[in-house]
């Protein structure tokens, strides 16, 4: 979202010419400004107002401009930038910068965004802040994002703490543990409908009604966890941090720039930012950059748009066409296997009766159920 700033501005200004007040009173803004439809259709019968209203009303720092309806990203965009470890490898930055000496002494540019990075993300939120997901309640931030992932993806992340243990996080009974396998069974009938499309000669193996039920389900499963409008402060605050650190990395910024991570690409930045401290960068983190923006515009058009036609997800030139095939292509790279390989499709009757209803909340019978998370990342060797 700090992209939408970028815009207005430039993505240095952003970076280094913003004091942390102006940023957070941004962020503010963009919450209770009016939104397009994709991020509205995620409230359901909510009152759009209200929830707009959960931001503070009064603001004391404020940049111009910034009027315009908005959206902002869907949580599996946080969700695929934090598998890559920029989180970890930015606290370490922010860390050995303000306790000592060991990195290079940074320039008046990267100490503003030090500044700017250590009080928005490594802080505790302004009081009455709609950012604030923290508190005695659940006082870990980590966690608290880890949370929304499993509920709403299914999934924890590829990486636990950065002594190697497995990171602690409630993982709610409730929770969207069959999406990765109903998505991953869409890719494979939207690659088989992708090269079936031109098909004269030999049988059309094209399953329409096989992806119109895997959208249906996908979606059905996404808005049961977004009910009231749940997760969407937690989604806001996970998608802002992580899209100031993809824009950290987007360029050879000052902040890139005095730590010698120059490099023609985000992932290239991002392995030589992790080299410097120490923490390396996970080795698919290339995928996981190239999955962030297709899936979260593909969800949020599935949360927003009931009966999809599903010609839009592969012949060329049609809504979502670009992004499934970059998807079904990165997922691949990340997973470790092929979507392309028709030995990998199953029946849509066996996916679907492998999959248990949209979960809805029940009182727990004891602890958490013994729920455990699934992730994307467990399938990456």
């Amino acid at each position: 979202m700090f992209r939408i700033l970028a815009a207005d501005y430039s993505p240095a200004f952003v970076l280094t010419g913003c004091r942390p007040s102006q940023l957070a009173e941004f962020l503010e803004r963009l919450w209770s400004a009016e939104r397009l439809p994709a991020r509205e259709a995620a409230l359901g019968s909510v009152d759009s107002t209200l929830h707009r209203e959960m931001a503070r009303s009064t603001f004391v720092d404020q940049l111009v401009g910034h009027e315009r309806r908005y959206t902002w990203h869907h949580l599996v965009y946080a969700y695929m930038l934090e598998n890559t470890r920029m989180v970890d490898i930015f606290r370490r930055v922010v860390f050995e910068w303000v306790t000592g000496e060991r990195l290079p002494i940074p320039s008046q540019a990267t100490q503003r965004w030090l500044h700017a990075t250590e009080q928005l993300f490594f802080a505790p939120p302004w009081p009455y802040s709609v950012r604030a997901v923290t508190s005695a309640v659940r006082p870990d931030h980590g966690a608290v994002r880890r949370n929304a992932y499993f509920r709403l993806l299914g999934m924890d992340l590829n990486h636990g703490l950065e002594d190697g243990g497995a990171y602690p996080f409630v993982k709610s009974d409730v929770a969207n543990r069959d999406f990765a396998s109903l998505f991953e069974a869409l890719l494979v009938e939207v690659w088989r409908a992708y090269t079936n499309r031109l098909t004269s000669v030999a049988e059309n193996l094209t399953d329409e009604e096989a992806i119109r039920n895997l959208v249906r389900r996908i979606r059905e499963m996404l808005l049961s966890r977004r009910n009231g409008g749940m997760l969407s402060r937690e989604e806001f605050d996970a998608v802002a941090m992580l899209s100031w650190f993809h824009l950290i990395v987007d360029s050879d910024n000052p902040v890139v720039n005095d730590l010698s991570a120059g490099a023609a690409g985000v992932a290239d930045r991002l392995m030589r930012m992790g080299e410097r401290v120490g923490l390396p960068a996970h080795a698919r983190s290339d995928a996981y950059f190239q999955l962030a923006v297709p899936m979260s515009a593909v969800l949020l058009t599935f949360e927003g748009v009931a009966n999809l036609d599903p010609k839009d997800l592969y012949e060329p030139g049609r809504l979502l066409t670009d992004q499934m095939l970059t998807i079904i292509t990165q997922w691949s790279v990340a997973t470790g296997r092929n979507i392309k390989d028709p030995t990998t499709r199953q029946p849509i009757s066996s996916v679907l009766r492998q999959v248990a209803p949209s979960p809805v909340y029940a009182p727990p019978v004891g602890g958490n159920g013994g729920v455990t998370a699934g992730r994307l990342g467990s399938y990456v060797r």
